[in-house]
């Protein structure tokens, strides 16, 4: 019972991290991430892979301050080096072996990543990270952990078509009309 529970976990967990991607909006697509790494957080747990356990919840945390960026405690940089510095901690108090270390990596990158407020840039790094997670969460048998990392990399691609690809095509053919159409005045 307690691994259908951790796989059902995963997958609500996997529904709300892809729903993150196809955000607009900075905070809201932190507030999707809190939700998956809480439920990941959990499911990791009765599946016994403490590493990512403490990941999880500095993720959840990060997520939550982060999104408060535009308030004076929230904008505060030491944030990111707190946040930093307890995944280097817990992921060297918490290490089993090697594939910890990927963990550990991809939880410093996200930060950093999150920490911007650039959405391109986490639309680009969001589609590096699952290459990161996979044999983590295969040596885990994490399903709901697999199948986000083969969905998050379809997802970011839809979110970098969308909102970078798609966009920026249809501001070069604006422009072009623009140019066009002011010729012709």
């Amino acid at each position: 019972m307690k691994d259908v529970t951790a796989q059902v976990l995963g997958i609500l967990a996997l529904l709300a991290m892809v729903l993150s991607y196809q955000q607009k909006e900075r905070k809201r697509l932190l507030w999707f991430q809190l939700g998956s790494n809480a439920l990941y957080a959990v499911s990791y747990f009765l599946l016994g892979a403490n590493t990512m356990v403490v990941m999880c919840a500095v993720n959840v945390a990060r997520s939550f301050v982060f999104s408060e960026n535009d308030t004076k405690w929230g904008k505060s940089r030491l944030w990111l080096y707190l946040f930093l510095a307890v995944a280097l901690v817990g992921g060297i108090i918490t290490w089993s072996g090697w594939l910890d270390l990927l963990i550990i990596a991809a939880t410093l990158l996200l930060t950093v990543t999150l920490y911007s407020t650039n959405l391109r840039l986490m639309r680009k790094v969001f589609l590096i990270l699952p290459f990161m997670y996979i044999a983590y969460n295969v040596a885990h048998k994490s399903y709901g952990g697999i199948g986000n990392d083969v969905f998050c990399i379809v997802s970011a691609l839809i979110a970098i078509w969308r909102f970078d690809i798609k966009k920026k095509s249809a501001e070069k053919e604006e422009a072009g009309q623009d140019s066009v159409g002011s010729g012709e005045a």
